[in-house]
């Protein structure tokens, strides 16, 4: 009680007080190994073990860094730094980022906080690819490519393998094989295709299907996120120009951007991934800017806020292609690409304007028909521009009448 009323009375965690702590309560700020014994292991079992004392006043100070401003010091109280691969929301990785670099640290500094800067390899490649990925959803290649040549280093996302078999060894470093994707390395150039079908669970060759790259072979078969970046800044420049080689560079940045979104087959590329199964990361209503945190970051993989998409950026490559496209099988396909970005935002809007109506409503049936009725004509009245110029102007071609076949929600609004 003398410790915690010490702490909760102090009006500023300051470093001098950081060094009081450690000078006269340190045998708090260390966790001790706790045996379970037979008298305990069943309450353990189903409710989880109590915390201890240091623990709970390790979550009192992580409270007072959060409502201080110095996230990264609340955060690495309750978590290592490879945490920050499921949640990569750039002001959090710049304030742990902040702390990292932090000159002088003092005793509690560095025995309590620093400690949980766990083994990611090589820490300035951590960040930077963390940094690379957010430029390269913005679509600035420039600054995505800056970062990335730092983060050749980087040996991949870290992750454990379990095996719950043997209990004398039941994790161990996942170790990433020379030609498996490790968050850096070996992205095939299916990501400037397209969609055959929607299926995630498929493999690449059977999902996607490569665009025509013969003008441009700096695009590779396999890439690092380097050579990406590098083959976007050389498309970026040929799409300023105003001939059919402009139009087939601005569109496969548009199917870049698009194929790496929330919607796209390579969603996991730059959102710190290393696959692309189902997971918060992918939730329409968990991608937030604001924090969803309220006192700390315990728990911190319990929930996911990674900024959202911005599906403009696709389109307004895909209009590039479009206003400079003369080939109509071509445009189709621009405009099929236009609609699936279209798509998301729609998503997004959906997201934000979640029903309101309570169960107990005597009248839900009727009040969620009609609520549903109002998304769909919103739906068709603002978020359905390109699928309506399809229909209207495209529909002979035989890219509109393969779309029918693979999409039939295509096929639905085409009837």
């Amino acid at each position: 009680m003398k410790v915690l009323n010490d702490i909760v009375s102090q009006p500023k965690i300051t470093s001098d007080y950081e060094d009081h702590l450690m000078k006269d309560y340190p045998e708090y700020f260390i966790e001790k190994e706790v045996k379970s014994d037979s008298t305990n292991s069943d309450y353990d079992n189903y409710y989880g073990p109590v915390p201890s004392t240091a623990s709970f006043l390790k979550d009192v100070l992580a409270n007072r860094y959060f409502l201080q401003g110095e996230d990264g010091k609340s955060f690495l109280m309750s978590n290592k730094l490879s945490d920050l691969q499921y949640n990569p929301n750039s002001s959090l990785v710049k304030s742990v980022e902040d702390f990292y670099r932090k000159p002088n640290k003092n005793q509690f500094e560095q025995q309590i906080i620093a400690k949980n800067m766990d083994d990611v390899g090589n820490i300035e490649a951590f960040f930077s690819v963390i940094y690379g990925d957010r430029a390269m959803r913005v679509a600035d290649f420039e600054k995505a490519k800056s970062y990335y040549q730092k983060a050749q280093d980087f040996v991949g996302i870290p992750r454990i393998n379990y095996d719950w078999v043997s209990s004398e060894q039941p994790k161990v470093p996942h170790q990433y094989a020379k030609d498996e994707y490790n968050g850096f390395r070996n992205i095939p150039d299916y990501v400037f295709g397209h969609n055959v079908w929607e299926s995630f669970e498929s493999d690449a060759a059977t999902s996607m299907e490569n665009e025509d790259y013969t003008q441009f072979p700096f695009i590779k078969t396999m890439m690092n996120k380097l050579e990406l970046a590098d083959a976007a800044i050389e498309l970026k420049k040929i799409g300023n120009g105003k001939d059919e080689k402009a139009a087939k560079a601005s569109q496969l940045i548009g199917n870049l951007l698009y194929n790496t979104s929330i919607l796209g087959y390579y969603r996991q590329l730059f959102v710190m991934d290393v696959n692309n199964s189902n997971g918060g990361k992918y939730d329409f209503w968990n991608t937030d800017k604001k924090t969803p945190y309220q006192y700390y970051y315990k728990n911190f993989l319990d929930r996911s806020y990674i900024e959202p998409d911005n599906f403009d950026l696709a389109i307004n490559y895909y209009k590039k292609a479009l206003a400079l496209s003369g080939n109509k099988e071509e445009k189709a396909r621009i405009l099929f690409q236009m609609a699936s970005a279209e798509q998301g935002k729609y998503y997004q809007y959906e997201a934000k304007n979640p029903s309101k109506i309570s169960y107990s409503d005597p009248q839900y049936s009727e009040k969620s028909d009609a609520y549903q009725k109002q998304l769909d004509n919103i739906k068709n009245e603002k978020f359905r521009t390109y699928f309506a110029l399809l229909k209207t102007q495209y529909s002979d071609t035989e890219t509109t009448k393969n779309l029918m076949g693979s999409c039939s929600y295509f096929s639905y609004f085409m009837k």
